[in-house]
């Protein structure tokens, strides 16, 4: 009886493959470690998207990932045909060294992106504080991704749109419509801008007084 030699276990494949993503996430989880309370809880301020029915506040609310969902299949697409007409031209043994260097260039994309996120977001600058009028809120609820609070469109002087941002672990009752509030803006370093707001006769955050936003709040019950 003759023994079959068992195939050989591809090593240099394997970490060609695991090792790009785990040293991306390893990446993301050091930047996390090192992002401050008040970074991690800011909340992005932009031009609020005026709609008039329920079918366009709808798309608005969806566009973003449409979008995302066309890019990537497109991506994907291309890669596929891409790498099968590659195959039937060349053979799989001379694209194998090409799959491996795009697989690494694109995660360290990936880790570039997250660097320069990090430090878009770590070097943002606070600008004046703006009196702004309550245009619209409503109220939003706890989720993974937030604690909940105000959704607040404001209007505020100079902008030729109104403003959209998240008043974070807040009631809607404390932003009545008309009402003032004080809008603490911020830009990222290089792209990006931020807000916090509170009810005009309320002080002002120590974070914000010092240039740095607002902690995050904890939840109801929490």
């Amino acid at each position: 009886m003759t023994n079959t030699p068992a195939p050989a276990v591809p090593w240099r494949a394997l970490m060609w493959t695991v090792l790009p993503p785990v040293g991306a996430l390893l990446l993301r989880a050091a930047l996390r470690e090192r992002t401050d309370e008040a970074t991690a809880s800011l909340q992005a301020l932009g031009v609020a998207v005026q709609v008039s029915t329920p079918g366009e506040a709808m798309w608005a609310a969806s566009k973003p990932f449409v979008f995302t969902l066309v890019v990537l299949g497109a991506l994907i697409a291309a890669l596929y045909f891409g790498l099968r007409t590659s195959i039937r031209r060349h053979g799989w043994p001379r694209v194998v060294p090409w799959v491996q260097r795009g697989w690494l260039v694109l995660w360290l994309l990936v880790a570039a992106a997250l660097l320069l996120n990090h430090l878009n977001r770590t070097g943002r600058q606070p600008q004046a504080p703006q009196q702004a009028e309550v245009m619209l809120v409503r109220e939003v609820a706890p989720s993974q991704r937030n604690l909940g609070g105000a959704d607040l469109y404001l209007k505020v002087p100079g902008e030729a749109e109104p403003l959209h941002v998240l008043a974070e672990g807040q009631r809607p009752a404390a932003y009545p419509l008309k009402s003032q509030v004080r809008l603490q803006p911020e830009v990222g370093r290089w792209w990006g801008r931020w807000g916090s707001v509170a009810p005009l006769g309320a002080p002002p955050a120590a974070g914000a007084a010092a240039g740095v936003a607002p902690a995050r709040e904890s939840a109801p019950g929490g």
